[in-house]
């Protein structure tokens, strides 16, 4: 015998599989094939599953995925492949080019995964994505009404990337950023030219899943898919949630955009300095301070604090920060710009009027020093009396950058893509953030499932583990050259000589086990 392996009980990848056939999602994976290969090798969806391992492990390139995945015989066991064929390669493709044999080669290349994921259309893909989505829906992982988040993120490349465009530039775009330089936050900004493509995401910020996606060049403009985007996650939820409100950043502020999302939800928008209303709404926030230190109120207005305390340190060092947070909010205001169409020279007839919004005005935000050329004017259409509706509503707009840019960046590997094209990008994002919405939900979902089985329940999950473990208990992989076979671990023991007094008793023998694996018994004579 070369080498023995144990088959190990059901492991993270086993139930997250069991999961996706158990929600209905599995069917969306298997429709990704783009059926136009001949004489394929494989099957497409150990393709799919296997850029999904990748997605799920955090492993970072498609090349480390080779020693992490590729040659791991319990991983790709859940592909179909046996563990001969990781140690030997499911083929000789690539054998006589090699100069320097290795231990393990893996059960197929990284570069033929990426070869065919790449081939996965657009349409495809966004079909999984929303699909997806909807099986989430279902099984009840988003709150009733849905209180969403729309932004929109950079996925950076390079210029040598390949693209589907006709003259094969990669897009481009102007930006002001701060060099990268740790000891000094502060530097001076720099024009630099950034290449790429540009997510738009609508995130819900309690289950922390993404609940549409779209894809364009870096170049466009930030509301040009903001509003099929965010038409897109309602259809996702149809049925069993309500997407109730929308905050979204600076870069939605366009009056045509935000007048066909207030038809639907309510929003929450800041807007720029430079804008008339901005102006106006500090005016009469300084005002309104000013009485308010007199114990006066301005009619219109209504200015409110908010104190909260941060514990530093543990033990005697334990020290309580105070954070005071100031607000105005002032309701109907005229918005020449917020309607359809936008700004237009409609806003100077007599007979025009004005939308009327309501603003809130941050004096202090968690006990910053005051700037008055800084103070952040919130603009919203939410009727609620609450003075901070509009703050906290905006202050959760936060979530979308750390819970779900960064983390797709930092640890899903966003920007590190498959190939270096646009195919490679976009299927890379479609399925980060697939993944990332249905592990999250798998998550929530064992631990509700733990707590269950905790009172005794019996659970679906629960009767699969049962299941795979009376499959596999007590088993173990024999290898011998090319052959390998697999036996109970008393077998093993009973084939090299070994009595097994209990087994014996119940009739086992050497011979029994030869039977089983329909092997000629060796002629000793």
């Amino acid at each position: 015998m070369d080498q023995i392996y144990p088959l190990s009980e059901a492991a993270f990848f086993d139930e997250l599989f069991h999961y996706l056939r158990d929600i209905g999602a599995w069917d969306l994976l298997e429709a990704l094939d783009p059926k136009d290969r001949e004489g394929a090798s494989y099957p497409f969806i150990q393709f799919v599953l296997f850029t999904l391992m990748r997605c799920v492990g955090g492993v970072q390139s498609m090349l480390a995925t080779q020693e992490v995945l590729a040659t791991d015989e319990a991983l790709m066991g859940l592909l179909g492949f046996n563990a001969a064929q990781v140690q030997q390669g499911s083929n000789d493709r690539g054998v006589s080019r090699r100069t320097k044999p290795v231990e393990i080669r893996g059960a197929f290349s990284f570069e033929t995964v990426a070869d065919n994921i790449v081939k996965i259309g657009p349409a495809r893909l966004a079909d999984m994505f929303n699909g997806a989505i909807r099986c989430l829906a279902k099984q009840g992982m988003f709150p009733k009404r849905i209180d969403a988040v729309l932004d929109a993120t950079d996925d950076e490349a390079t210029p040598t990337y390949t693209t589907d465009a006709v003259d094969g530039e990669v897009p481009r775009v102007s930006r002001e950023k701060r060099p990268d330089v740790r000891a000094n936050k502060h530097a001076k900004k720099i024009t630099v030219t950034v290449f790429g493509w540009k997510l738009w995401i609508v995130f819900e910020p309690v289950s922390k899943i993404p609940l549409a996606l779209a894809i364009d060049g870096i170049n466009v403009s930030d509301n040009a898919h903001a509003s099929e985007v965010l038409d897109q996650a309602r259809r996702n939820v149809e049925g069993y949630a309500v997407i109730r409100s929308v905050a979204l950043d600076r870069g939605f502020l366009d009056g045509d955009l935000l007048s066909r999302i207030d038809q639907e939800a309510v929003v929450y928008i800041p807007a720029k300095s430079n804008m008339t209303i901005t102006v106006d709404a500090r005016e009469i926030a300084r005002r309104a301070e000013a009485l308010a230190a007199q114990g006066k109120a301005l009619d219109g207005c209504t200015y409110q604090e908010r104190i909260e305390r941060v514990t530093h340190g543990s033990g005697k060092k334990t020290t309580v920060e105070e954070r005071k947070t100031t607000v105005v909010r002032m309701r109907d205001l005229p918005c020449d710009w917020w309607k359809p169409g936008g700004s237009t020279s409609a806003a100077n007839a007599k007979s025009f009027e004005p939308k009327r919004v309501n603003a809130t005005v941050v004096l202090r935000w968690d006990g910053a020093p005051k700037d008055a050329d800084k103070e952040v004017v919130i603009l919203d259409t939410d009727p609620a009396a609450d003075p901070f509706v509009g703050f906290d509503a905006y202050d959760d707009r936060s979530l979308i950058e750390n819970t779900c840019h960064r983390e797709a960046k930092e640890r899903w590997f966003l920007e590190h893509h498959p190939k270096r094209s646009e195919a490679g990008v976009r299927v890379h994002a479609y399925f980060v953030f697939l993944c990332m919405a249905v592990v999250t939900a798998f998550r929530l979902y064992q631990q509700t499932v733990e707590e269950a089985e905790s009172r005794g329940e019996d659970t679906g999950i629960g009767r699969y583990r049962r299941q795979l473990e009376a499959a596999n208990r007590d088993k173990v992989i024999v290898f011998c050259g090319e052959h390998f076979g697999i036996f109970r671990n008393y077998e093993v023991l009973m084939l090299v000589g070994v009595s097994v007094r209990a087994r014996s008793l119940m009739g086992v023998s050497t011979q029994t086990v030869l039977a089983r694996c329909r092997a000629r018994p060796q002629n000793t004579s």
